[in-house]
């Protein structure tokens, strides 16, 4: 397999598929080579620059882990030329994108897998599995709350751009929106947002009501606003007709090391396990012939859910998920 990206999340899937039996990481690609080459040198990976070296390497599977705008172009290109493919979240920037993904998805005869690794995540698929054994019996009420400061990894600091990034609703939301709709069985026909300003950009706190076709409602909280000491801070609430189901954490590191350079190293993060999950849940899938475990239609739920609750904070309304960019 081979990586488009070498950034945060890329060394999370590179990590993850050396731990996965049967795989080798043969080529990691990134404009800046000298990441690509640090990465690389850690599985004993070709570094290239660009996606044509990255495709001549005679993959199997690409992950496409690089900016929210760039994914279509990459991962229609993978597609068209036969590889199974895991693009990360959100499916891409636009709707126009994700459908574009979508359709070479479907047209392809690869795996495509969107990256909602929150469905891997031991508590959230704990969660699930004990919604679908109806413990909790209907689902009525649920929220979920990521709260962090702006995330500093980002090349050149794209994260911060909202246009690019489409700031925490779009990035970080997703997983939220992703994880509710997986949970309630059921799509998104209302939702309205409010947002408040921060020194880190506008709109970087956020609060969206959600109401599901089956009647379920969700409140999700995200933030880029609050401070580095904050941490990432997260907190679930499921409530069905028959329980109540919560849990939290202060932190996705178990431990953390500071190096007198500033460099630091994190110790047992949740989104490592996760990502081991997730990527061995996709190989299955591509040496099985599918399906995908996280279909690319369930990728364009999320960004459609993410790209509504941006409007509905620009212009105060309620909007109609039934109606709004369905088309």
């Amino acid at each position: 397999m081979g990586v488009a990206g070498a950034g945060f999340i890329a060394t999370a899937h590179v990590h993850s598929y050396a731990a996965t039996p049967g795989v080798r990481v043969v080529a990691i690609a990134d404009p800046v080579l000298a990441k690509a080459q640090a990465l690389a040198s850690e599985v004993g990976a070709a570094a290239v620059v660009d996606v044509d070296d990255l495709l001549a390497a005679d993959l199997d599977i690409m992950s496409v882990c690089t900016p929210s705008p760039t994914h279509a172009a990459l991962a229609v290109r993978a597609l068209d030329a036969g590889l199974h493919v895991l693009c990360e979240k959100p499916i891409a920037r636009t709707l126009e994108d994700a459908r574009r993904i979508v359709a070479a998805g479907s047209a392809a005869p690869g795996v495509l897998m969107i990256g909602h690794v929150s469905r891997f995540e031991p508590d959230h698929r704990q969660a699930k599995d004990i919604v679908e054994a109806g413990h909790l019996g209907d689902i009525a009420m649920m929220s979920h709350s990521m709260t962090t400061s702006l995330p500093g990894w980002s090349e050149g600091g794209w994260f911060a751009d909202p246009d690019q990034s489409g700031g925490p609703l779009v990035d970080l939301a997703v997983h939220s929106f992703d994880f509710l709709s997986w949970i309630a069985g059921s799509d998104p026909v209302r939702l309205h947002a409010v947002g408040a300003d921060s020194a880190v950009g506008p709109n970087t706190y956020a609060l969206v009501t959600v109401r599901y076709a089956n009647g379920a409602i969700a409140l999700v909280e995200t933030s880029w606003a609050h401070p580095a000491s904050h941490g990432f801070k997260l907190s679930t609430e499921l409530v069905g007709t028959q329980g109540r189901l919560h849990w939290s954490y202060d932190h996705i590191a178990g431990g953390e090391l500071f190096l007198a350079d500033g460099a630091s190293v994190r110790f047992d993060p949740l989104s490592d396990r996760g990502f081991h999950a997730e990527v061995r849940s996709f190989v299955a899938a591509v040496q099985s012939g599918g399906p995908s475990p996280v279909p690319a239609a369930a990728g364009l739920t999320a960004l459609r859910t993410a790209l509504a609750a941006v409007e509905s904070m620009a212009t105060g309304t309620v909007i109609d998920m039934t109606e709004w960019g369905v088309r």
